[in-house]
């Protein structure tokens, strides 16, 4: 009874295993579909740069451009043909996973009802110890609707583990790509940051040279200004000086204006006398 039990359970985690690997082969097809479309997208670009070289190039031998769009075209057979033989390679190998699981429900069914058929006797040919009557037909079939639905309860709680399983392989691979696509991130904002620091130092430097040119035009300003200060204070004081020289000059002309007036006057008077 132990070692039935035991087959029961292997055969449906084998089916249980082959439902997973139905899951992987679809989940396969989608992501071949997806890099399919990815590719058309792709090439889709190519055919309108195509055609605008040919628009703008039109020194091009009309051969060159039979060859590139021949190119292009093989280049989509050959994703179209391979896209397509993975998909029947997929789909073969899921008609085969399904055909064997379809063989091993069908076992493992015949095996489990034999297996219940088989309780069922003992079931029945056992007695009570107490009274020694046989069990009642109600209280086993009681059992064996527990029994199912304990099965049941332990067939969604496999389902599940085998989903999460699943999920955190996907989960273990998104965080490994992250992290790798961090590390490169983080590389090359390094380089970045080394570009802009080497950046940045020649534009220090620059300023440097600026500030140190104006440093020296300030200096030469400053002695200019000195140089004129001293200047101006010089010509000051020679003005000061002349502007004296000047009062002096002025006071000697009026006295001289002064005797000048009264010679005149005194000739006038001599001049009156001897008109007489």
């Amino acid at each position: 009874m132990d070692a039935d039990n035991n087959n029961a359970t292997d055969r449906r985690a084998e089916l249980e295993r082959l439902r997973a690997l139905i899951e992987e082969a679809a989940d396969q097809r989608d992501e071949l579909q997806q890099t399919n479309a990815m590719l058309q997208r792709k090439i889709a670009p190519l055919v309108q740069k195509k055609q605008d070289s040919e628009k703008k190039e039109d020194r091009l031998s009309v051969v060159e451009n039979e060859k590139r769009y021949y190119d292009c075209l093989n280049s989509v057979h050959e994703a179209r043909v391979q896209l397509a033989t993975a998909q029947t390679q997929y789909d073969r190998i899921a008609m085969e996973l399904q055909a064997r699981l379809d063989e091993k429900e069908c076992k493992a069914n015949e095996i489990h009802e034999s297996f219940m058929e088989f309780k069922r006797e003992v079931a029945r040919s056992a007695e009570n110890t107490r009274t020694g009557k046989p069990i009642p037909k109600r209280i086993i079939a009681q059992f064996e609707v527990a029994e199912v639905k304990k099965d049941q309860e332990v067939e969604k709680v496999r389902l599940k583990n085998i989903n999460l399983r699943t999920h955190l392989r996907k989960l273990e691979a998104q965080l490994h790509a992250k992290e790798q696509l961090a590390e490169g991130l983080h590389l090359i904002d390094f380089e970045q940051l080394k570009i802009e620091n080497q950046t940045l130092n020649e534009k220090i430097e620059e300023r440097n040279e600026e500030l140190h040119k104006l440093r020296k035009k300030t200096t030469t300003t400053v002695q200019v200004l000195t140089h004129i200060k001293e200047k101006l204070q010089f010509v000051l004081v020679e003005n000061q000086a002349l502007k004296h020289d000047l009062s002096e000059l002025d006071e000697e002309l009026t006295q001289s204006r002064d005797v000048l007036t009264k010679h005149k006057r005194t000739a006038t008077r001599f001049a009156t006398r001897r008109q007489r």
